[in-house]
Formats: structure tokens, sequence, C-alpha cells
């Protein structure tokens, strides 16, 4: 099904001069069912680091989702659980060698459309932001090894730092996590400058979190299209912050791009 705010999204009128692109990495770019950046960083380590993050996500993600927590105990939480997760990479010795083979064997499957719409931005020279709280090294590989890490994007994603054999010991930035995900900080010089005389946006999210990509005084300016794969008993307050609503088989690229011509 689509659900869409006709009068929001027919008021800005998008075009490939006046727009970018915020865009959020797993299950967004990807499939729902597909493994996240996080369980392909799993892979690259040594053995028992996959189940022990597999085990994370099945404690934490329905934490993630829930609604009726407050925003305060869900921030607490979602740093609880990243944190972990990066303790155990660097616990297992995750290694930028086999990474690169991890991602080369897993199972990461781009949503229908999103290599497309990627390619589109970049052949008409729309900048593009992807905005992970997953592992930025995995979403790097993949988009590289499908041949779309083009010029236009802008990656900002926990990223590791590797020592001298190639294992993880911290990241480049502070830790991104669900709650804190924004650009606010870390778009400077001539790439804030690209962003900034633009003055609309596009977004692209599976949770509601992603809407605090953009900033709130920006949020009149940004058409907000959110993918609902699942968990449809979230469907009202998705619709209440999203101006562009997909849910389960409507939930692509393509049909983002038959509501929205740029």
């Amino acid at each position: 099904m689509e659900y869409i705010k006709e009068e929001k999204v027919k008021s800005i009128e998008l075009t490939k001069e006046n727009v970018y692109v915020l865009l959020d990495f797993d299950k967004t770019i990807t499939t729902y069912d597909s493994l996240d950046s996080w369980g392909v960083a799993g892979m690259a380590a040594d053995e028992g680091c996959e189940a022990e993050v597999s085990k994370l996500y099945e404690k934490y993600r329905p934490i993630e989702i829930d609604y009726n927590i407050s925003y305060e105990e869900k921030y607490r939480i979602m740093e609880e659980w990243y944190n972990a997760c990066m303790n155990l990479y660097y616990k297992y010795h995750l290694n930028k060698y086999k990474l690169q083979e991890a991602v080369k064997n897993s199972r990461l499957i781009f949503r229908k459309g999103a290599k497309e719409f990627l390619q589109y931005t970049y052949e008409n020279d729309i900048p593009v932001i992807i905005l992970s709280a997953g592992v930025g090294s995995v979403i790097r590989e993949f988009l590289k090894e499908k041949k779309c890490f083009f010029d236009n994007i802008f990656l900002i994603s926990n990223t590791f730092i590797y020592d001298e054999n190639g294992n993880a010991f911290k990241l480049e930035n502070s830790l991104i996590h669900t709650m804190n995900k924004t650009v606010e900080g870390h778009l400077k010089g001539k790439r804030k400058e690209e962003f900034d005389k633009r003055p609309y946006r596009l977004l692209f999210g599976d949770t509601i979190e992603d809407i605090n990509m953009t900033p709130k005084k920006d949020l009149e300016k940004t058409i907000k299209v959110g993918f609902l794969d699942k968990e449809l008993e979230n469907l009202s307050a998705y619709r209440e912050k999203f101006d562009i609503v997909l849910t389960k088989e409507d939930t692509t690229f393509d049909n983002v791009r038959k509501i929205i011509k740029i």
C-alpha cells in the first residue's frame, strides 16, 4: 500500500538542482530480509563473533522498533547495544581483509530499484548522504563491490581503524546509533557548502528515528519516505511522521520515483 500526504508532497517541487538525498542503509537501501551490515561484520571476525552479534540483534531489535518506549530509555538501550557489538568485534579480531571476503559472500541484497536510483543520482549530479548506524566499513565495500560507490555519495557511518595486522581496534569518529543519527557536525567545508546550497531534501528510512537525519528546522523542506515492510501495527505512527509510507510489496525505490518526479 501507498500512503501519501498529498498536500505536503505537491507543495515541494523537487528538481535535480535543488535537492539532495539522505539515505539510511540497512533495510532501506537493502531489503528487509537482508543480512545487515553488523551481521556481515561478524563474518569477518574470529569464530564465535557472528553468533554473539546475532544474539544481541535478537535481544535489542524488538526494542529498536518499539515506539511505546520513551526516547530517553531507548537512547540508553541503543547505545548499550551498539557498544556491545563494537566490543565483540574488537574481542574477536574483526579483520579488514576478511571483511572484503565477507561482503562478497554475504546475503546483502539491494532493495528493488535502489542501485538504479543511486546510478540516477550520480548521472544527474544529485548529492547523496548515506547516514547509517550500521558498519560503514561494510557499506563502503558493498557499494564498491556493486560498482556504485559514486563520487556524489558521502558516507557517514561507523567506520573502523585497523592496526598493523589489519584488525579493527577503534572507530574513526564517535559511535553512531539509531537514536543519534544526524548530519549536523559531519558536514564541513566545501562539502557542507555543496549541500547547503540545495534547499530541499529527499529522505529515506525504515525506522521513525531515521527522520532525525535532518534537523527539525529543515523538516518542512524535506520529503520523508518510510519503508514499512513488517510490523504493520506501527503504521499509524509511520503515517504521522513520514510524508510517504510504503508497505509490504510496494516498498521499492521504483514506486518512490513514480510518486516523486525529479
